[in-house]
């Protein structure tokens, strides 16, 4: 594969490093915070109550569980960025860390006993379930059908079995008595609420008992996408998506008595995680220029939150735009810009628009730091997204996906129509799923745009069997083997739309980034849509961002990443205004 190295711009690597010294703080969980701390590299784990370190291991803690007794944590550690975690116990008192190499793990729900003797959880590579005696340090293992993906969630007394099989519905099992209790479409997330349960089957809230099956209430809000939930009491509070807006609700035996916008001292704001512990519900939120913190949602809901500071309210501004699609559509645009900036400037669109998961404006350095820039960052809600509910998702998946492509379109011309750039001064980003999008759309509106930039994107949809995780996505992005399903991955395939560009157009430049620990995504097809395009002349490359992955990644990779993709962009669009940021104008007028 050949590389290039893309020069980095020193003003916005110094500004993205201003922008990084931020933490990402981790919500309440069993007494402890999977964090970020302010100006550290990795996640560790911390008291909720006194900020004290547990643990700040080298590797990637993917997920946390700590016991009833607060004595251990079980955590999924993986050594690299790829999201293949071992099994792990932490002694709180003395930080030791006890691996369990073998037991491996990607992401799975571990479930506690009541006396924080055991912790189980269901292990990969083969599927089997996995009990992990923490005194004894004994591990007893249990086989599982290898037809059924099979997951373990905490609730009951001893956990609720999922098993999904395709094409049949997903039953719940009762691990007590191995009882069948209820069938769902899908379960996204379960929640043990006493003896009861609690089920989001990704459209429909259950509450029931699995002693017997019996459903107490159920709730549901076709035009809402949940995204996160946690339950205290009697109250469920939610954080979802409305109409592209994050809102916080608040539910009792299935009614809803609270729902908010999420906003921080009057501002929009996104609320990007719920947790209760000890009795309290505590929010994530965050903006563009607004860094993330944890606050109570009885203050959300009643609007008192605080903040600390004002400065970041004088960095940027973001507003809402609405583009109409060539099918009569409104497309609704969150666009983040200087506060002090008028008339076109260099922009940055991006979008997701797939696996009904909402694009929002929260806070991610870059964007501040392209914002310091004099630039824009604007979020498309294209339809394949969560943004809108599902019935906007499933007018952009399978067969339809082409009309997230046209959408983006229609926002990058809107945009352009609308003054807030041009289309020499514009680039499509976009990851995984966005990045399909932005390429395709890129590609097959060469004239849009004067660069795109994809990263860990599977560029080539008539070969998804050729990455891990493709036949996952055969639903999202359409099936080849259906009536014509070939000819409509034809046309919507960035790999094919390259290959089968006329010569002698104008092409817009093309960044490839490949993510060296990516266990997702292969990057075969990247190079291939690079070389299509040097065929034709034109201005493409690969480039390849070292120990980061999918998932979750340390800083120091991330902000190669990042810096690389802002300099990209810088270069592509030319020069902009400068802003000033907060801690630099603050030192002039000193």
């Amino acid at each position: 594969m050949t590389e290039v190295i893309v020069p980095i711009d020193p003003a916005l690597d110094a500004a993205l490093s201003r922008w990084e010294r931020h933490g990402r703080p981790g919500l309440p969980d069993g007494g402890f915070t999977l964090s970020r701390l302010p100006g550290r590299q990795r996640r560790g784990i911390y008291r909720a109550d006194t900020g004290e370190a547990v643990i700040e291991p080298d590797g990637h803690i993917l997920r946390m569980a700590a016991a009833p007794d607060r004595r251990h944590i079980a955590i999924q550690l993986a050594e690299h960025a790829d999201e293949n975690a071992d099994l792990a116990i932490v002694d709180v008192a003395s930080g030791q860390v006890h691996p369990y190499p073998g037991v491996r793990c990607r992401y799975e729900p571990m479930v506690w006993d009541a006396h924080s003797r055991t912790v189980d959880l269901v292990a990969r590579e083969p599927q089997r379930l996995v009990s992990v005696d923490v005194t004894a340090q004994r591990v007893t293992t249990t086989e599982l059908t290898a037809e059924a993906r099979v997951r373990l969630f905490p609730a009951g007394p001893r956990g609720l079995l999922c098993e999904s099989r395709p094409g049949t519905p997903t039953r719940m099992v009762d691990r007590a008595t191995g009882r069948h209790f209820a069938s769902f479409p899908a379960v996204v997330r379960v929640v043990g609420i006493g003896d009861d349960v609690l089920i989001d089957d990704g459209t429909t809230l259950h509450f029931l008992d699995p002693r017997g099956g019996t459903e107490k209430w159920s709730w549901q809000d076709p035009a809402l996408q949940i995204t996160s939930l946690a339950v205290a009491g009697r109250h469920v509070h939610i954080g979802a998506v409305r109409d592209g807006h994050s809102v916080l609700l608040r539910l009792a035996d299935g009614h809803i008595i609270d729902e908010r916008l999420v906003s921080y001292r009057g501002a929009p704001a996104v609320a990007s995680g719920v947790s209760a512990d000890d009795g309290r519900v505590h929010v994530l939120i965050e903006a563009p220029a607004l860094p993330p913190r944890v606050v109570p949602a009885l203050e959300l809901l009643a609007d008192t939150a605080e903040t600390s500071s004002r400065e970041n309210a004088t960095v940027a501004r973001t507003q809402w735009h609405t583009v109409t699609a060539d099918d009569g559509e409104n497309i609704s645009v969150a666009i983040t810009s200087p506060v002090d900036i008028d008339g076109p400037t260099p922009l940055i669109l991006t979008c997701y628009g797939g696996f009904g998961v909402p694009s929002l404006p929260v806070f991610e350095p870059t964007i501040p730091a392209w914002i310091e820039h004099g630039g824009r960052y604007a979020i498309a809600h294209v339809r394949g997204g969560g943004e809108r509910g599902r019935a906007w998702r499933d007018a952009g998946r399978g067969r339809n996906k082409h009309r997230g492509i046209d959408d983006l379109a229609c926002v990058a011309r809107g945009l352009v129509e609308a003054g807030y750039t041009r289309p020499d001064q514009l680039v499509l980003v976009g990851a995984s799923h966005g990045g399909v999008l932005v390429s395709s759309c890129a590609l097959g509106f060469p004239d849009l745009c004067a660069g795109v930039i994809s990263t860990a994107a599977p560029l080539d949809l008539l070969n998804l069997d050729a990455h891990p995780l493709g036949h996952h996505w055969i639903n999202e992005f359409g099936d080849p083997d259906s009536p014509g399903g070939i000819d409509e991955l034809r046309r919507i395939s960035p790999l094919h739309r390259a290959q089968t560009l006329p010569a002698g157009i104008r092409l817009p430049r093309f960044l490839g980034v490949v993510l060296a620990d990516d266990s997702r995504v292969n990057a075969d097809a990247t190079q291939a849509v690079v070389d299509a395009l040097r065929d034709r002349g034109g201005d493409a490359a690969v480039w390849r961002a070292d120990r980061t992955g999918h998932g979750s990644n340390h800083l120091d990779s991330l902000h190669h990443l990042g810096a690389t993709v802002l300099s990209f962009a810088a270069i592509t669009t030319g020069p902009a205004r400068p802003t000033t940021s907060p801690t630099e104008e603050r030192a002039h007028r000193t």
